[in-house]
């Protein structure tokens, strides 16, 4: 009878003992899983505003290409072939010149997915070479599905990437070219309704 009462206290500090070491070690995993999240985010955290213009590289798709794709097509509006061509061509560029809080957004969904992603700043384009210049569509106007269309016969681009082009204006349509690719590029674009300008000499 005497003994009863010693099991019991000896079974209760059993009790908490294991209680003691399961909170220790459930503290060190939720520890672990803040540090690995904060390993992923703190690149951004003390610069989380930043002015300039950034560019979102791809740079591995990890074991979850498909979900890379997905959040691609979402981050971009690139269509399923574009959006595989830039997983299989890593590193690419996911975004390119936009604004950092954009970029560090972007890159949170596509770490969490599983890739391999960077941030780097851009610097100022350069100016075109001499004798050559740029075409940039300043407003699409009310005609853009026959822009866009314009935009793809000029430059080979794929529906959505020219898509692109006249939803994010200004926009460089052509690059050091000659002034009469530059002048002809104008034309059929101004003809389609849109408002362009060529610059450089």
């Amino acid at each position: 009878m005497d003994r009863d009462p010693d099991i019991a206290l000896v079974a209760l500090a059993v009790i908490l003992v294991a209680g003691a070491i399961a909170a220790v070690v459930g503290g060190l995993r939720s520890d672990r899983r803040r540090s690995r999240i904060a390993g992923s985010t703190g690149a951004f955290s003390a610069a989380q505003v930043r002015g300039g213009e950034w560019s979102l590289v791809l740079d591995r798709t990890g074991d979850r290409q498909i979900q890379v794709i997905k959040e691609i097509r979402t981050i971009t509006g690139l269509g399923l072939a574009e959006a595989k061509r830039l997983t299989d061509r890593a590193p690419s560029i996911v975004l390119d010149r936009v604004d950092h809080a954009s970029a560090s957004a972007a890159y949170q969904v596509l770490a969490t997915a599983g890739a391999t992603v960077r941030i780097t700043e851009v610097g100022p384009p350069e100016p075109p070479a001499p004798g050559l210049c740029t075409v940039v569509l300043h407003d699409a106007g009310p005609k853009k599905i026959q822009v866009i269309k314009e935009i793809r016969m000029l430059t080979g681009l794929g529906l959505a990437e020219a898509k692109q082009l006249t939803d994010r204006v200004p926009s460089t349509v052509l690059a050091d070219v000659d002034s009469e690719t530059g002048a002809a590029a104008q034309a059929r674009l101004t003809a389609a309704g849109a408002t362009v300008r060529v610059t450089g000499s």
